[in-house]
């Protein structure tokens, strides 16, 4: 059995062992492989919330993503990019918003895990129409594998795991 503080050390220097980089020739960065995007569908507003915690990675094998957080923060402000409304629906951006957060949720400029909040306001005649939802993250953020999805919509609700491949939900 250790000792109280050999056991606090342990933990902490386990701790500062996960936010360091995973080799010493500073290979590794951080990296948003997978998330979570909750997708509220009301009335003529669409509202999403992303998620994208952080790994580290070793990028001397040329792995796809090896943007900084800042960057990433920088092309989810694009929502534009990232979400694809029907036409007839004519949605626009009301509100994109994305930070880096550190451990605890505050915001910080270093690498972090990253949240991003969207508003969409569609014609309010044709927000009815809103029946497919094209999502992009992928092409903005490549090595994204995986989104686990959640949508509210008036006409219920969908759970789905998206892939770089299967970016469209039919609403």
């Amino acid at each position: 059995m250790y000792p109280k503080s050999a056991l606090t050390l342990a933990v902490l220097a386990a701790a500062l062992a996960s936010t360091l980089p995973a080799r010493a020739d500073g290979t590794a960065a951080a990296q948003y492989k997978s998330g979570t995007l909750t997708v509220d569908v009301s009335g003529p507003d669409v509202s999403m919330q992303l998620r994208l915690p952080m790994t580290r990675a070793d990028t001397s094998s040329g792995n796809k993503q090896t943007l900084e957080p800042a960057d990433v923060v920088a092309r989810l402000k694009e929502a534009d990019k990232l979400f694809v409304f029907p036409a007839k629906a004519k949605c626009l951006v009301e509100n994109a918003n994305a930070f880096v957060v550190d451990t605890q949720g505050r915001p910080t400029k270093g690498d972090g895990n990253i949240q991003a909040m969207y508003r969409f306001r569609c014609d309010g005649a044709t927000a009815a129409r809103i029946d497919t939802l094209g999502i992009r993250l992928a092409d903005q953020l490549p090595g994204l594998d995986k989104l686990k999805l959640q949508v509210a919509t008036d006409k219920g609700e969908i759970s789905k795991e998206l892939s770089p491949a299967s970016g469209d939900l039919t609403l």
